[in-house]
């Protein structure tokens, strides 16, 4: 399936399209809006940090980690802003993706600028610590030096039902999760996502809150999702489900699978 759907290693002339295709999938994001919130009230400002953000997440992953896509048929022509499909992956021994001249490079450092104090309190002093500290405590002495993250993975509207996210699996547990004999991670932001990944074998371990997860309007929830080496059920799971004091959300309990 993967071979059919012309998945591609993104390079950084692709950075700007990469940047707008996860633009228009995360339009109604929970974590998107808990990061540019405070700039609801100027559009254009908006537009444009939300924009650099993505601009430095596809750029980092370009330079440490893994960004791939499926361009679609169009993709050349001039008047098409995105790509169909794309995912950010971290992986293991990508090195540093906090260090100075990494954050120069990838425009982290222009979206600190951009996005202002608050912003900067959003992003680098609350999900960054936020997300990073998660990982640790949930993968610390269980195999965190063999896990490839999955960051982001969107696909435009007009792209979705085609197939491109199973192909997209498929084509990382081939060439790279299963062949290394790897754990897979990631952290689902909408509730909405479980069937999906569950049917590559993911399952909810724990939830992630930005911000104070008592306020209904300005707080992002994330459920940590783990697939075992070759799609097997890791074997931390329950513990830490358990450790964790983990709740599988009641909309999701019907469908998602011990």
């Amino acid at each position: 399936m993967s071979k059919s759907h012309n998945i591609e290693i993104l390079t950084f002339k692709d950075v700007k399209k990469a940047a707008r295709t996860l633009y228009e999938s995360f339009d109604d994001d929970d974590v998107a809006r808990y990061c540019s919130r405070h700039l609801e009230n100027d559009p254009q400002r908006k537009l444009d940090v939300d924009l650099a953000m993505y601009e430095a997440y596809v750029s980092v992953h370009i330079m440490k980690g893994l960004a791939i896509g499926i361009k679609g048929e169009n993709a050349s022509d001039a008047d098409n802003e995105t790509f169909e499909t794309v995912a950010l992956w971290e992986i293991p021994n990508g090195g540093d993706m906090s260090d100075y001249i990494t954050l120069i490079r990838s425009g982290f450092a222009k979206l600190a600028w951009k996005t202002g104090a608050e912003g900067r309190k959003r992003i680098f002093q609350t999900m960054f610590p936020v997300l990073h500290g998660n990982f640790h405590d949930i993968m610390h002495n269980k195999g965190e030096e063999n896990t490839f993250t999955l960051v982001y993975l969107g696909s435009t509207p007009k792209a979705r039902g085609k197939g491109n996210v199973r192909a997209i699996f498929e084509w990382m547990f081939q060439n790279y999760i299963d062949k290394n004999n790897s754990v897979a991670y990631l952290e689902s932001s909408s509730v909405n996502n479980f069937p999906i990944y569950e049917k590559f074998g993911f399952k909810p371990v724990a939830d992630i809150w930005l911000g104070d997860k008592n306020d209904p309007v300005d707080s992002a929830r994330m459920d940590v999702m783990i697939r075992g080496p070759n799609g097997s059920t890791w074997e931390y799971l329950e513990e830490t489900r358990i450790r964790r004091e983990y709740t599988i959300p009641k909309e999701c309990s019907e469908y998602v699978s011990n």
